[in-house]
């Protein structure tokens, strides 16, 4: 006896696409604190994101043993009191969790990151989120 398989029915619905949103601002890094303030907050976009988990990756250089926390909208991503025998230099990644009692943590617009050290400096770096998107495309303008 044998079997034949019928194919699956074709099922319209909402596209999702992995896009990653690089922060230009910070590829020179930027260390904290400084004269000024012990924090700073990057407002940005991500172009059709949805309540879905993402990934945020950053470098830290630390000078002394100074603590620090990253912030995506209500979300802390991290906090971390760098200790004797810590690597001067490090990469980190963190997930962040699809929503928060918020709302969803990511938004298309009017997200904010926010990097705050004290006690010693650190120098941030290289910031990427890795996000769900629903637009497949992204509009030019010329």
């Amino acid at each position: 006896m044998s079997t034949v398989e019928t194919p699956e029915p074709f099922a319209a619905g909402q596209i999702q696409v992995a896009r990653y949103h690089a922060f230009a601002e910070t590829a020179g890094g930027f260390t904290l604190p400084t004269s000024q303030s012990s924090d700073r907050h990057i407002a940005f976009s991500l172009l059709g994101a949805v309540a879905a988990p993402a990934v945020i990756y950053f470098r830290t250089r630390r000078f002394g043993k100074p603590a620090f926390s990253v912030r995506v909208n209500e979300f802390t991503a991290t906090q971390y009191t760098f200790v004797d025998g810590d690597e001067a230099e490090r990469t980190w990644h963190e997930i962040i969790p699809a929503t928060t009692s918020a709302g969803p943590t990511l938004r298309p617009a009017n997200n904010e990151l926010t990097f705050f050290a004290r006690d010693g400096s650190v120098a941030f770096g290289d910031v990427v989120i890795l996000y769900t998107s629903n637009q497949t495309t992204i509009p030019v303008v010329l």
